[in-house]
């Protein structure tokens, strides 16, 4: 009996290998679609409100715009948190495919990449301390000052105080959080940087630091591509495009540089 019970659990068994392999046979297994490659962003982990460290998370306007931005595109996103000076070298490098740090477009960096459409417009804005601030009342007054300047190294506001500032040359330093500290131990008079980074350190200190609101020159913001990527350049742009409806780029904004209208408006008054 038992002998009888086993040859027909192996008859049952045989049953349901070859049916499943004619199954097979009729309903072969869908091809696998290729995987969708993630967009590679560069964006610096020192420079708020654009990207910077929070409670050990990358947050920032830049980050959030880049989340955003793989989503339009269908992308996941893989970011690549980096020092300013390292974010355009690490996309002419191929090791991402963006750069998003607040960057000015300027002639001389669209030699070395391409950008997207501006997703702001701003300018240079100048930082000092409170007690100082009625010295300073005017551009005027920063362009003819003989007094310290502070900058970050390879800005568009470094460039400016070498081209427009009365002084011989100003002290250069590789974040903008290191400038301000140099500022508040009075080392500098002044720190002229980009109107969206001396507002926020004005909003986290404004017991001892101000800041002229009147634009020292009119800058465009946008995102670094590699020259030649050009379906990339075009999907970025349809996408800010379609914010630009949607209010996506007015929440991004009203919540990380929530004075951009006023910067906009004193650009577009030039």
């Amino acid at each position: 009996m038992d002998g009888a019970k086993t040859r027909a659990s192996l008859a049952v068994v045989l049953a349901a290998v070859v049916l499943a392999a004619c199954n097979a046979e009729r309903h072969p297994p869908a091809p696998q679609r290729p995987a969708v490659p993630p967009l590679r962003v560069a964006l610096p982990y020192d420079s708020p409100p654009y990207g910077f460290r929070r409670d050990g998370r990358l947050v920032g306007l830049e980050v959030d715009f880049a989340n955003e931005l793989a989503a339009s595109l269908g992308r996941p996103l893989d970011l690549l948190p980096v020092s300013w000076n390292d974010v355009i070298p690490t996309l002419l490098a191929g090791q991402t495919d963006l750069a998003m740090a607040g960057l000015t477009i300027t002639p001389a960096r669209e030699v070395r990449i391409a950008f997207s459409d501006p997703y702001l417009r701003s300018g240079l804005l100048a930082l000092m301390r409170r007690d100082d601030a009625a010295r300073y009342p005017t551009p005027q007054s920063i362009f003819g000052t003989g007094d310290a300047i502070g900058v970050v190294s390879g800005t568009t506001g470094e460039r400016f105080v070498r081209e427009h500032a009365r002084i011989v040359a100003p002290l250069v330093y590789p974040t903008a959080s290191g400038a301000v500290t140099e500022l508040g131990q009075r080392r500098v008079a002044l720190v002229v940087h980009d109107a969206p980074v001396v507002i926020w350190f004005v909003s986290g200190d404004e017991a001892n630091l101000a800041a002229l609101l009147k634009p020292l020159d009119a800058e465009q913001y946008g995102w670094g591509i590699r020259r030649g990527d050009d379906d990339l350049r075009a999907a970025v742009n349809a996408a800010l495009a379609h914010w630009r409806t949607d209010g996506t780029r007015e929440r991004i904004l009203d919540h990380w540089v929530p004075y951009w209208r006023r910067l906009e408006s004193a650009e577009a008054g030039r």
